[in-house]
């Protein structure tokens, strides 16, 4: 094994960095979550029963004709989901921004224009 040489590159930045599960409880359920990433929001996780199992689905950010956010997954945990979300950032993006927008913008997160 031979030991690098040169400068240290600097941290990640957050554009960088791999999108984490925001918890954040509305007035209609307290198992709800949002993911966001360089400044835009992704999608929401929800917690649900189905029969005797515990699931976390996976919607997007946006809602469809019926102002319905649109179910794309379902996982096992919230790490799952979590990560489902995290390997499909563009796919997710690219859904929302064909979707009506969305009633809700957790903590205040608007899209990152760039200059």
């Amino acid at each position: 094994m031979t030991a690098s040489i040169g400068p240290a590159s600097p941290g990640p930045t957050i554009d960088e960095t791999q999108p984490h599960a925001v918890y954040s409880p509305t007035p209609w359920s307290d198992e709800v979550w949002f993911m966001a990433h360089d400044g835009r929001c992704l999608g929401w996780i929800l917690r649900y029963e189905e029969g005797e199992k515990q699931l976390f689905g996976v919607y997007t950010y946006g809602c469809d004709e019926r102002g319905l956010r649109v179910w794309v997954a379902s996982e096992t945990t919230l790490a799952r989901a979590s990560a489902y979300m995290g390997f499909h950032v563009r796919e997710l993006l690219e859904q929302s921004r064909r979707l009506a927008p969305d009633p809700v913008n957790p903590l205040g997160l608007h899209e990152r224009r760039r200059a």
